[in-house]
């Protein structure tokens, strides 16, 4: 079997962490800034889940466009041309004074960073064996998702330190330095990599293949696990966790912000132990059928006791993170399905509908915590009513799942 070069694919491994780490930050940085917003320019709840949410809309709209640029140019040269189009997002945001601004800042930061996973996901797939796919690729994520703890406790004191505008910047910044390292350290396959399938010539042929794809029985049970594998803990860490820790437990800044460290924190370590079960139980459907039931059975629970202590709640939160990161069995589920040459597609159209998923949460429960709005003059931004039919709508939107991929066929994940 070939054994690639361990120098290019750790530093590769390093690189694509890091940009994964920085599209987490702007994946949960809202929930942090979301207060200064809706102070500094005087947002609703409507428009806050808006901003929020159009950065995962954008996100997997464009999932099928990259899929198809991955599978034909490779990610080398897509990814760095697309994250060209986050650092303009960034900047605007930063420098934006309404909410037209902020929400086409968000917007293009959701298109450049759409391209980054799936980058990671495309050059894997050459680099790595099948059967250790999940592993790294929870691996990368887990180490990655330290951006998004950076986007808790350590946002909150750089906001109350130098404002949200100025580290805002900072990240731009960044990420121009990330783009020219991507250009110059990753590579798409070893030099001896014989890919299994043949590349699409023409955009048509490429369009034929997304078609085969997404006509696929075990694909399209697949895409209905995928709605619901990130949208849940994004709409909890990303977008209502903050506001319901103040209006509901009246957590402040600092008290807030250390929780959803914790929270944040739950993700990668999760990834560490759940990525590499689908080896020891030889079965990725389990994995998933496990933790996200779970997962629903901790949104229901939520639901019932919105305002019990926080030492009931804070791990049922804290677990939500922790069994998300079932996702990487469900991606290398639909790894397992197509030839390499199809990766792109099938692995992009699945972020697609687990961006996608966010999105439509995002937008959804902002529109349910709009129909509850809070006692006036009290400074909340919605009920407890509010957040509890938030917290059950999602454990539905998992359970359905749940009952959907329950009919998948299982595969054999290890080769020995």
């Amino acid at each position: 079997m070939f054994k690639p070069p361990s120098g290019r694919i750790a530093v590769m491994f390093l690189l694509f962490a890091v940009l994964f780490g920085t599209g987490q930050f702007h994946r949960v940085s809202s929930v942090i800034i979301m207060p200064e917003l809706a102070v500094e320019l005087s947002l609703g709840a409507g428009a806050l889940g808006a901003i929020s949410g159009i950065y995962f809309l954008c996100a997997a709209a464009m999932q099928v466009p990259i899929g198809l640029a991955f599978d034909r140019f490779g990610a080398r040269r897509t990814v760095p041309a697309v994250l060209l189009i986050s650092f303009v997002g960034t900047m605007t945001f930063a420098a934006a004074h309404s909410a037209p601004g902020l929400f086409l800042g968000r917007a293009l930061m959701g298109i450049g960073f759409a391209s980054v996973l799936m980058g990671a996901y495309s050059v894997f797939a050459r680099w790595v064996p099948l059967d250790r796919f999940s592993t790294v690729s929870a691996l990368m994520i887990a180490v990655g998702s330290l951006g998004g703890m950076l986007a808790t406790s350590p946002l909150a004191a750089a906001v109350a330190w130098i404002g949200w505008r100025p580290t805002i910047i900072g990240v731009g910044a960044m990420t121009v330095v990330l783009i020219v390292l991507t250009w110059a350290v990753v590579r798409d396959a070893p030099p001896d990599y014989r890919e299994s399938g043949r590349r699409p010539s023409n955009l048509r042929e490429n369009l034929r293949g997304l078609l085969q794809a997404w006509s696929n029985r075990q694909m399209q049970l697949v895409l209905a696990m995928g709605l619901v594998t990130y949208g849940p803990g994004m709409a909890l860490l990303g977008l209502w966790g903050g506001p319901y820790l103040a209006d509901v437990h009246g957590l402040g800044p600092l008290a807030r912000g250390n929780l959803l460290f914790a929270i944040a924190l739950a993700g990668p370590l999760g990834l560490l132990v759940i990525g590499p079960l689908d080896r020891i139980l030889n079965s990725r459907k389990k994995v998933a059928l496990i933790f996200a039931s779970s997962m629903a059975l901790a949104f229901a629970l939520l639901a019932l006791f919105a305002d019990a202590s926080l030492w009931l709640l804070g791990p049922l939160m804290i677990w939500v993170m922790f069994a998300q990161a079932y996702y990487v069995a469900v991606q290398s589920q639909c790894r397992s399905i197509f030839p390499d040459a199809m990766v792109g597609r099938a692995t992009t159209s699945l972020n697609m509908a687990a961006v996608g998923g966010v999105a439509l949460m995002q937008l959804s429960t902002g529109a349910i915590i709009a129909a509850f709005p809070p006692d006036a003059g009290g400074g909340a931004i919605a009920s407890l009513t509010g957040y509890r039919w938030v917290f059950a709508a999602i454990a539905v939107a998992i359970a359905v799942a749940v009952v959907l991929y329950s009919r998948i066929e299982d595969t054999q994940v290890r080769l020995d």
